[in-house]
């Protein structure tokens, strides 16, 4: 895989140990995907739990989104820029790390930045946390160079339910797609689901095996009568501009995305997307490689 010479962004990257974790009967067996290199690690990783989004909140309890306060409608659409607003309201607190930061030990020679999580950076204390209208969501991570060969991407309810699992070559550096097929159960909205993703870190000199993790929250909300509106009266390839101003991250991001793995030479498309990473503090991020998403790899 080709090296970027990015400036290392501290992504919350979790060392998590190794325990014995079974499928849960709840989840059969067409919801899991396995590749024809079946590895053992599929079924041992467990990450850690860092508690819910609420945690830390007075009185917690699901905040009702509110859509970000971003001047007169329709002026940064005019000019084809794209940019991220938060929306409005208290975010979750993140609880603390309950592991390290860094990479495997034998990717420690390597430049990039570590395993990361597309979400915004853009307040540490607002957490891992976004929004999405999608049922389904596309979710984005960040693989940077590395001697593993595998990775495992986990989504879970705030019961820490698995609600899908699924086992990823990997095969080179670049920000890659994670799509949640038909058979997971749509999200419901208004609820918060963890998704994590690990790199399986080959065994060192004393035969120790570790994963690299890191996570996002995602909460699905319905979209408001005016957000479909706006929707509607805007050209497809604007829709991404229309979700990330306001707030629905998820879906904005994976606009964008689509339209670079669709065009990664046209200039207005670059320049959206380097202005949409930067507007949400992943500016690092902005010039690699957005990979096929697995199912098309």
């Amino acid at each position: 895989m080709a090296a970027f010479p990015f400036v290392v962004l501290v992504a919350v990257v979790l060392e998590a140990s190794i325990v014995s974790n079974s499928i849960p009967a709840s989840l059969d067996d067409s919801e899991i995907e396995r590749s024809p290199r079946r590895s053992q690690a599929i079924e041992e990783f467990d990450p850690p739990d860092r508690g819910t989004p609420e945690d830390g909140l007075d009185g917690g309890g699901a905040r009702q989104f509110e859509p970000p306060d971003r001047g007169t409608p329709g002026t940064p659409l005019d000019g084809g820029s794209a940019r991220y607003v938060p929306p409005q309201g208290d975010y979750p607190v993140r609880p603390g790390s309950a592991g390290t930061r860094g990479k495997c030990p034998q990717d420690e020679v390597f430049p990039e930045p570590p395993l990361t999580a597309l979400v915004p950076r853009l307040n540490p204390e607002e957490g891992d946390w976004a929004l999405t209208v999608s049922p389904r969501p596309t979710l984005w991570v960040y693989v940077p160079e590395t001697v593993a060969s595998e990775g495992i991407f986990v989504l879970r309810d705030r019961q820490w339910n698995d609600l899908y699992r699924q086992e990823v070559a990997l095969s080179e550096a670049g920000i890659l797609e994670l799509e949640l097929p038909e058979a997971v159960e749509a999200l419901a909205a208004e609820e918060d689901y963890r998704w994590q993703f690990a790199i399986v870190c080959p065994a060192d000199a004393t035969n120790a095996r570790r994963e690299i993790v890191t996570e996002g929250w995602v909460r699905r909300v319905e979209p408001s009568e005016a957000l479909t509106q706006e929707l509607e009266g805007v050209p497809e390839r604007n829709e991404p501009l229309v979700y990330g101003l306001n707030g629905i991250w998820y879906d904005a991001l994976s606009g964008l995305a689509r339209q670079v793995q669709a065009s990664p030479s046209d200039e207005e498309t670059q320049q959206r997307w380097q202005e949409f990473l930067e507007s949400a503090g992943l500016a690092e991020f902005s010039e690699v490689s957005v990979l096929e998403s697995i199912e098309s790899r």
